[in-house]
């Protein structure tokens, strides 16, 4: 049997899309969507967009190929199964884990190889995405993750170790941590030490590979995450810190657990003690308590804090969350915001990459394109090589900006 996984949404949800390939046999079983005889659509609902966008690929699939099986699971299956059960091109809905293993277990899939027995499968990707923990115990009234993923619980350490092992054997020489909410890694199971723990333990493997870090809560940024970050080498310096808003107000409305003083201080204090990190920020625009002032209050901090990457969304009602509850913004108003907020983000990476023109870094490179060779830096610069250089090797790159303001390198010392 032939297969193919599309994947919508986070990180997590392609690591959950890669342990599901590798339990259908990996590469051996991989056919384009057109062609497979199982077609499965990892689904996202973080808003009402990604419901929209999974309805039109399963709409697709089922054009592209009347004769597939094709399934759906993921956050969207288990936020509303009845409306993907209405679908004439959905043949089986997945909306809990355990009908998930009988599917598999269905169509193929050896049972011993349920929860750590087998490798991952990433396709031609050259860095690996390894779930460490999973759910939110959170109460932000904007977010319907925490119903759809449950409450926070960890992958243990020991597990944690013999994965990461796997992925080396398999030849990454980049792995990054994912989670629904990272930071908060260990607590459930009274593990002392948390995240930054777990990173020592896994730094501690023999190899030449780095780890990199996934988006984590600004109260999870410690001091203990700070000092690993600055005196190792191996683990990227680099990390996503969800802002939402820079309005106390708004963040009180969100339930968010820090207020602006507090996110300004940690960005600024990361950017002064680790040389060159690349930190980003996710923003929300028009949620529904935000003034005019509150989003001029969050176009002035993210414009002023030395931010590398934004992500600006838009609020989007999500049923059953407490924000749901209140009287939205208008839809322009809604749109325009989150317009201002990209148009400001956008000029933050061209800003940050220009200024490491002249400097060396660790770059991991990627697959070709058809214009030449990419690399990734270790603070998550992309660059494009002079040279069209073999995939997935540790090199230094001396960096420069070409005359299109595009980042370009040149191996400055072979493989690390």
């Amino acid at each position: 049997m032939t297969y193919a996984i599309l994947t919508l949404g986070c990180k997590l949800n392609q690591a959950d899309s890669a342990s599901v390939a590798g339990r259908l046999g990996g590469p051996a079983g991989v056919a384009a969507p057109e062609e497979a005889d199982l077609v499965l659509l990892n689904t996202c609902t973080v808003t009402h967009k990604a419901d929209r966008e999974a309805r039109r690929l399963l709409r697709t699939i089922r054009r592209s190929n009347p004769r597939a099986l094709v399934a759906v699971m993921g956050c969207g299956a288990k936020r509303d199964a009845e409306a993907f059960r209405a679908m004439p091109e959905v043949d089986e809905v997945l909306a809990s884990g355990q009908s998930v293993e009988t599917f598999l277990e269905a169509h193929g899939a050896d049972p011993s190889s349920r929860d750590h027995g087998c490798v991952p499968y990433f396709g031609d990707r050259t860095r690996a995405f390894l779930k460490v923990q999973e759910g939110c115990d959170f109460p932000c009234t904007y977010c319907i993750v925490p119903s759809v993923r449950g409450a926070s619980r960890s992958v243990p350490p020991e597990e944690v170790v013999e994965d990461l092992k796997h992925l080396l054997e398999r030849g990454y020489r980049e792995v990054v941590l994912t989670g629904i909410n990272t930071g908060e890694y260990g607590r459930d199971l009274g593990l002392r030490g948390g995240l930054p723990a777990l990173v020592e333990q896994l730094l501690a493997l023999p190899g030449t590979f780095r780890i990199r870090l996934n988006s984590v809560e600004p109260r999870a940024v410690t001091p203990a995450l700070r000092s690993l970050m600055r005196r190792e080498a191996r683990l990227c310096p680099h990390l996503q810190v969800p802002l939402q808003s820079g309005s106390d107000d708004v963040l009180a409305a969100m339930r968010r657990n820090y207020r602006a003083g507090f996110y300004a201080d940690l960005v600024r204090g990361l950017v002064e003690e680790i040389p060159g990190v690349a930190l980003g920020a996710d923003v929300l625009a028009g949620f529904p308590t935000e003034t005019p002032a509150d989003f001029e209050a969050t176009l002035a901090l993210v414009e002023d804090l030395p931010l590398a990457f934004v992500h600006a969304f838009s609020y989007s009602p999500r049923p059953g969350t407490a924000a749901a509850q209140l009287p939205p913004l208008g839809a322009t108003e809604v749109a325009g915001r989150t317009a201002e907020l990209r148009a400001l983000g956008a000029r933050k990476p061209r800003a940050f990459a220009a200024s490491f023109a002249g400097t060396v870094r660790e770059a991991l490179t990627l697959l070709p394109e058809a214009s030449g060779g990419r690399a990734l830096t270790d603070n998550y610069l992309d660059v494009a090589t002079e040279e069209r250089l073999p995939a997935n090797r540790l090199v230094r790159l001396e960096l420069s900006m070409g005359g299109d303001g595009a980042l370009r390198g040149r191996v400055a010392s072979p493989e690390v």
